[in-house]
């Protein structure tokens, strides 16, 4: 796929609001946190978006990840404002 300049630029703004509303609904959740699935629904943004910004956050420190029922649960650390 030959991604141009627009097409990443339309894309950057799509996805820019959306780490601080994953981490507001994390910190909502709190301790309970939230699987990926939940997040999917209640975010606009592809899968492997999702999945890349998720594992981006992880990465960062500003998530938690733990493996409960199956599948992934994500928890805002407590260094998130």
């Amino acid at each position: 796929m030959d991604i141009s300049f627009t097409y990443w630029e339309r894309r950057r703004r799509h996805i820019a609001p959306e780490p601080e509303r994953i981490l507001s609904l994390l910190k909502a959740a709190g301790s309970a946190g939230m699987t990926r699935k939940q997040l999917g629904a209640a975010v606009d943004l592809d899968r492997d978006v999702l999945d890349e910004l998720l594992a981006g956050l992880v990465s960062a420190g500003l998530l938690a990840q733990a493996r409960e029922g199956g599948g992934p649960v994500y928890r805002a650390t407590t260094g998130v404002g």
